[in-house]
């Protein structure tokens, strides 16, 4: 979907209100092909393939092959259960998980959960908090601007 003309991974509530949770504007990648459009639609049905599989209730860091990563956790303080997407190597992954879900720039945007040095984000709480509605068993999210597609 796009929101504001930004690519953005959005969420449908339980009253079909489609909320955007994560805006896609970092334009680092796009020489190696990876638009805000593409890494929109890749890490959007990553999500919906983990809600799927019930995978989804916390997002955390980690680091697969070497590298910095978002991924997904079964619970606090739990093992990465599956890649969401790599960042570059040096990046600050806690850093990027707070800018992700604009956590820095509004406060009580989205609920924290600090252990050690990893952050865990409750997906509920994200989507609770940014629509003030509580999530459908299946929600939706549209990519592109025309025609919706299943998310978590």
């Amino acid at each position: 979907m796009n929101a504001d003309g930004v690519p953005a991974t959005v969420v449908q509530t339980k009253t079909d209100k489609q909320v955007p949770i994560i805006y896609w504007k970092s334009t680092t990648f796009s020489g190696a092909g990876w638009t805000p459009e593409r890494r929109c639609q890749e890490v959007s049905s990553r999500f919906q393939s983990f809600h799927a599989a019930g995978n989804l209730d916390y997002i955390t860091t980690g680091r697969m092959n070497g590298m910095p990563v978002i991924c997904v956790a079964k619970s606090d303080g739990g093992a990465c259960a599956g890649l969401l997407y790599t960042l570059k190597p040096g990046q600050n992954a806690t850093a990027t998980l707070q800018k992700l879900f604009d956590i820095r720039s509004k406060p009580g945007a989205a609920p924290l959960e600090e252990t050690t040095a990893r952050m865990y984000v409750s997906v509920d709480s994200i989507i609770r908090n940014k629509s003030g509605a509580v999530v459908a068993p299946m929600p939706s999210a549209t990519p592109s601007s025309t025609s919706p597609l299943p998310l978590f």
